[in-house]
C-alpha cells in the first residue's frame, strides 16, 4: 500500500455541525475506539441476571432432583428475550441463541467474550469476561469476570480456552486477581482502566513468561500436596528463561513489587524482581544460563518425588506415585487429603521443597538465603 493522502486536493470532508472534535477525528484512523461508552455492566445486566436464575435452578435440579416440570422452567429461561443495549441501539437475542448473542455482546463491547460448556449431564454452563489483547506475547488476557457459572470446567484458574478468530486458543486469565490489584493501587488509582493498566502491564513483562499451559501438572501437584516453594520455583525458572528481562528491569514499579505481595503472595518473583533492578547487563544476560541449570535440577527432583512408591489401590500394591496422579487428575484434591497422611510422600515432598527453595535461592537472592 502506499503513503495515504489527506490533502484537501484529494478528498473534502464538510464539517459537522458544532464543529470538529475529538469524537470525529477522520485523522486519528481509530473510529473503533472513538465511539460512545457503554456502561457494560448496565448493558450486561438483563444477561447476568438471566444466567444467574439459570444456574440456580440448574444447581437445584443437580442437588434436590426435579420433574419434566423443572426441565421446563429451564427451557423457559434458556428461551426468555434478552433486550441488550449496544454502540447502535437495543438488540433482542436470548440465551438458545449464541451466535446472536455474541453479536449483541460485541456491540457492547468489541472485548466481551461469552463461552458455553456443556456438563456431562448435558446441562449447560456459563462464562462471561472481558479480554484484553496483548500483541507482544504468546497469549492474550482476561482482564475482566462478568459471570463464571458453578462447575464451569477451570482446571487452572490461571487460564481458560476461549475461541479467538475460529480457533479455541488459551487465554492467561488475570480477572480473579481484579480486586486484588484494584486493592494494590489504592483510591487514587482504583478507576478501571488503572486497574486495566496494571494487570496489562503484569500480563505482559511478567506472567506471559511465568505462567504456562504446560506447567499445569507441576502446578496441581504443588497445590494439591501443598508444596508452597516448589509452585514459586516453577514460576520463577519459567520467568527467567522465557520473560525479556531487560525490558522488565525498566518495568518494574512499586506498584508492580507490591501486588506480589498483596495480591498474588509469590516472594520468589518479588525478590527476583528487586534483584534485578540491581543486575548490570552481563548479570542479566547471564541469568536464562544459570535458570536452564537450574530447571534440569527442579526437573530431576520432582521426578524423583513422582518416582515415591506408594500403596494404592484395592490389592493395596505399591505404585509410583506418578501412575496415581496421572490417573487420577480430575479427582486429584481428594486423592491427595490421602496419600498426604503417607510417611513416604511426606518424606519426598519434604525432599523437593527443599531443592525448590534452594532453586529459588540461586535466582532470586544470588545464593542468600531468603527472608
Amino acid at each position: 500500500m502506499g503513503n495515504r493522502t489527506t490533502t484537501t486536493d484529494t478528498l473534502t470532508l464538510p464539517k459537522p455541525a458544532g464543529g470538529w472534535s475529538s469524537t470525529f477525528d477522520y485523522g486519528a484512523g481509530d473510529w473503533w475506539s472513538r465511539r460512545p461508552e457503554v456502561d457494560r455492566r448496565k448493558a450486561l445486566a438483563p444477561v447476568l441476571n438471566q444466567l444467574q436464575r439459570l444456574d440456580a435452578q440448574r444447581l437445584r435440579l443437580e442437588r434436590e432432583g426435579g420433574t419434566v416440570k423443572d426441565l421446563a422452567v429451564l427451557t423457559r429461561i434458556l428461551s426468555e428475550p434478552l433486550r441488550i443495549e449496544g454502540h447502535y441501539g437495543p438488540t433482542t437475542c436470548s440465551l438458545r441463541d449464541p451466535r446472536a448473542l455474541r453479536t449483541a455482546l460485541l456491540d457492547v463491547d468489541y472485548d466481551l467474550h461469552h463461552d458455553v460448556r456443556q456438563l456431562p449431564d448435558l446441562l449447560p454452563v456459563y462464562y462471561v469476561s472481558r479480554t484484553r489483547r496483548d500483541y507482544w506475547g504468546e497469549y492474550s488476557l482476561v482482564v475482566e469476570d462478568f459471570h463464571l457459572s458453578p462447575g464451569y470446567p477451570l482446571q487452572d484458574e490461571r487460564f481458560v480456552r476461549l475461541m479467538d478468530v475460529g480457533h479455541e486458543v488459551y487465554f492467561l486469565r488475570l480477572a480473579h486477581l481484579r480486586d486484588a490489584a484494584r486493592a494494590v493501587l489504592g483510591d487514587a488509582g482504583s478507576g478501571e482502566a488503572a486497574v486495566d493498566a496494571l494487570l496489562y502491564d503484569l500480563g505482559r513483562h511478567v506472567f506471559q513468561a511465568a505462567w504456562h499451559e504446560d506447567q499445569r501438572l507441576g502446578i496441581l501437584v504443588a497445590d494439591h500436596f501443598r508444596l508452597t516453594a516448589f509452585r514459586q520455583a516453577i514460576e520463577l525458572l519459567y520467568l527467567c528463561l522465557s520473560g525479556e528481562l531487560c525490558e522488565l528491569r525498566h518495568a518494574i514499579t512499586p506498584d508492580m513489587l507490591r501486588f506480589f505481595v498483596e495480591a498474588y503472595e509469590q516472594p520468589a518473583i518479588r525478590r527476583f524482581l528487586e534483584r534485578l533492578r540491581d543486575l548490570d547487563g552481563a548479570m542479566i544476560t547471564d541469568l536464562p544460563r544459570q535458570g536452564r541449570v537450574l530447571y534440569k535440577r527442579l526437573g530431576h527432583a520432582f521426578s524423583r518425588c513422582l518416582g515415591t512408591e506408594v500403596l494404592w489401590g484395592f490389592g493395596r500394591r505399591m505404585i509410583p506415585l506418578w501412575k496415581v496422579v496421572y490417573g487420577n487428575l480430575s479427582r486429584l484434591e481428594a486423592v491427595s487429603r490421602q496419600l498426604r497422611a503417607d510417611p513416604r510422600v511426606v518424606a519426598a515432598c519434604d525432599r523437593l521443597e527443599q531443592e525448590a527453595g534452594a532453586v529459588i535461592d540461586e535466582l532470586a537472592v544470588g545464593g542468600a538465603s531468603m527472608q
